[in-house]
């Protein structure tokens, strides 16, 4: 927004934005208060401060979690690694509902077929993504795919047509620091002429 980013001169683009990281995060959006302004020439300027009554009404609830279980075999580690589990089990089917990486409804068919087919292609789409963070984790990146995609699809490219050529050359913008490390991490790095590259091994 500082630089006033093309991508960032929309304040309702800028608040969801934020809604999905809360939601990522698991963190409410009242924690917070989030005021946008517009200035002269299309300019935003984002206010951002802590709601110190919400936090402090958060906090005196932080932890008091009654779990309740009929696994009389388990240990209680087991009984709390299963609890803990399951906020990754609803992070994934969350993904599975947002538009922007996999949406599996509305399912807009009507033979059986075509329903399976819908569902298996979701099904890969996030098992892709998975693969997707598993490779950055290893590279040291601890994001989720959700917002590494965001950050990548800000990525633009134009076709150039050279003088004396007749197949024109697609090159890319120079890329962020984070775009960069992602490139790095899948083996490829955009040279001078913003021509994508393969890094040799």
């Amino acid at each position: 927004m500082r630089e006033q980013a093309p991508h960032w001169r929309d304040p309702q683009k800028v608040l969801d934005r934020y809604h999905r990281l809360c939601e990522h995060l698991h963190v409410s959006r009242e924690l917070y208060d989030v005021e946008i302004e517009e200035g002269e020439q299309g300019a935003i300027s984002l206010r951002f401060r802590k709601n110190s009554y919400k936090v402090k009404k958060s906090r005196a609830l932080f932890g008091k979690i009654i779990v309740i279980t009929d696994n009389s075999d388990w240990t209680t580690r087991e009984i709390i690694e299963a609890h803990l589990s399951r906020s990754e089990v609803e992070g994934h089917f969350r993904q599975s509902k947002d538009p922007s990486c996999v949406q599996v409804v509305p399912i807009r068919h009507w033979t059986d077929s075509k329903i399976r087919c819908h569902l298996f292609t979701c099904v890969v789409a996030l098992t892709y993504l998975r693969r997707l963070e598993r490779t950055l984790a290893a590279a040291g990146i601890d994001r989720p795919a959700s917002a590494v995609i965001e950050d990548m699809r800000r990525l633009h490219s134009v076709l150039t047509l050279q003088k004396g050529k007749r197949k024109p050359v697609r090159r890319l913008e120079t890329p962020t620091k984070t775009q960069a490390v992602v490139l790095s991490a899948f083996g490829h790095a955009i040279d001078g002429q913003g021509v994508l590259r393969k890094l040799s091994s």
